[in-house]
Parts: structure tokens; sequence; C-alpha cells
């Protein structure tokens, strides 16, 4: 990854960016009404395990409702994920705005990244499955 002054580019995705987290936020009572309508796991349905997405609705409802330790403890990438798209959403034009640099996601990521990213995807698998979601 290379740091870049930003150009339009940049500062019109932060602001997009910023739109859809601030939309996914104000949604919250459309998310929470319609999160009960939305189908079961049909992979953990069919063999009884957890696929890697399993427990994501209920970890996202639980963040709208405020209970981050629940919402972790359904699906902690789902989670963390969730949490790091609303704060980048918020930061981002804020940090092009005070003169920040642009990432540049150019060429294929390191092996090391791309070895962290593999653990990480299935260390929260290991934990879905280990606890049940």
């Amino acid at each position: 990854m290379n740091w870049q002054s930003p150009g339009r580019e940049d500062r019109q995705v932060a602001w997009l960016w910023a739109l859809c987290a601030v939309l996914a936020v104000a949604f919250r009572p459309l998310w929470l009404a319609a999160a009960g309508y939305l189908p079961s796991c049909p992979w953990h349905a069919w063999t009884g395990w957890a696929c890697p997405g399993c427990g994501t609705t209920r970890a996202i409802v639980s963040l709208l409702q405020g209970r981050v330790t629940a919402a972790l403890a359904f699906n902690p990438l789902a989670t963390l994920g969730a949490m790091g798209f609303v704060a980048g959403g918020i930061l981002a034009p804020v940090w092009l705005a005070c003169g920040g640099s642009a990432p540049s996601l150019a060429g294929r990521p390191s092996p090391l990244i791309a070895a962290i990213a593999g653990t990480g995807f299935l260390a929260n698998w290991a934990w879905l499955v280990a606890s049940g979601v």
C-alpha cells in the first residue's frame, strides 16, 4: 500500500463512504424491523455446522441495540468490520479535509498481509464453530 496526495476521486469516495455509514446508522429502525424476516443459514440448517457468515445478522442487530459484547460473541469479524466501516466512513472525509494522504492499493497484497487476513478469517470461523453460533 502506498500513500499519495488525495485527488478528486479520493474525496468523492470518502464522502460517499461517509454517506453510506451515516445512512446505515440512520436506518437503524428499518434494519431492526427487517432482521426478523431474513432467512436462517441454509448451510447451518443442512450440516449443523456454522458457515463463515453465521451469526452476522444477530451480531449486527446486537450492535444496533448497543450490545457490543453480544455482537462480538455472535460474530467477531462481522462486528469489527461493521464498526470499522462506520468509523472509517466518518473519519475518511475529515482525514482528507485535514490534509491527510490517501491510500493507494496498487498490486497484490504482501504475503504477510494475506496470511494475517487468512488467519483472521479462519480464527473467526473456528470461533463460530466452537461457540455453536
